[in-house]
């Protein structure tokens, strides 16, 4: 007798693991690395509020492998009906200017348009095209152009230069203006090349008798 009730008993368990899924109606909590997640996404997340846990889990799925600005994400079921949700999200490292516009392009590490904001701190390329939307990649040579400025800024703390044709200008301290290829070329080589030859023209005796650097050249010209 003992152990038909046991085997019951078990049988019992599994039918309410196996069906349980489907009538579990959960909601779902989102953190990220920073904290709260972003609203575009939270929003999505809270159309699957009231669902049963075997819907839930697919829908979560579904909308955090399409959001571009999820870079990786885990999910866990916590009794008796919350979903809480971590995310790990791209965050902007380069900004991108139009003269076209007042908005300001957030870029992440790969090129990827984040989001459009009226300002931002970050490491500025000025273009004078029209920004990408959101979601979009920025086209190789801007991208090289903010790559530049984002060595620069290590550099010198200068945070902003000017894409011209193919070419992009910065004004580094003592007023010396500095042109540099945004084709062939390899950007850390540039940005140690300039290192050292604005450290000897700056660090020399005549400090003052330069005020261009052209990077355009094999044997960069000083004017």
């Amino acid at each position: 007798m003992k152990n038909i009730l046991a085997v019951t008993g078990i049988g019992l368990v599994l039918v309410v693991l196996v069906v349980s899924p489907f009538f579990i109606k959960v909601r779902v909590d989102c953190k990220s690395q920073y904290g709260d997640c972003p609203s575009e996404i939270l929003t999505e997340l809270n159309s699957v509020n009231g669902k049963s846990l075997f819907s839930a889990r697919n829908q979560i799925k579904k909308i955090l492998k399409s959001d571009f600005l999820v870079s990786n994400f885990s999910y866990q079921f916590k009794l008796p009906d919350l979903i809480q949700v971590d995310l790990i999200v791209k965050k902007p490292v380069f900004a991108l200017k139009s003269t076209l516009s007042s908005q300001i392009a957030l870029v992440d590490k790969d090129g990827v348009i984040l989001e459009v904001a009226d300002n931002s701190t970050l490491p500025t390329a000025i273009v004078s095209l029209a920004l990408p939307k959101v979601g979009q990649k920025v086209d190789s040579n801007t991208f090289f152009a903010l790559a530049l400025v984002g060595g620069i800024f290590q550099m010198y703390q200068i945070d902003t230069g000017e894409v011209q044709n193919d070419t992009l200008l910065v004004e580094l301290p003592g007023q010396i203006r500095v042109i540099l290829p945004l084709e062939d070329a390899d950007s850390q080589l540039l940005l140690g090349s300039l290192r050292l030859i604005y450290s000897t023209v700056e660090g020399g005796t005549n400090k003052n008798l330069y005020k261009e650097i052209d990077m355009r050249y094999k044997n960069p010209v000083l004017r």
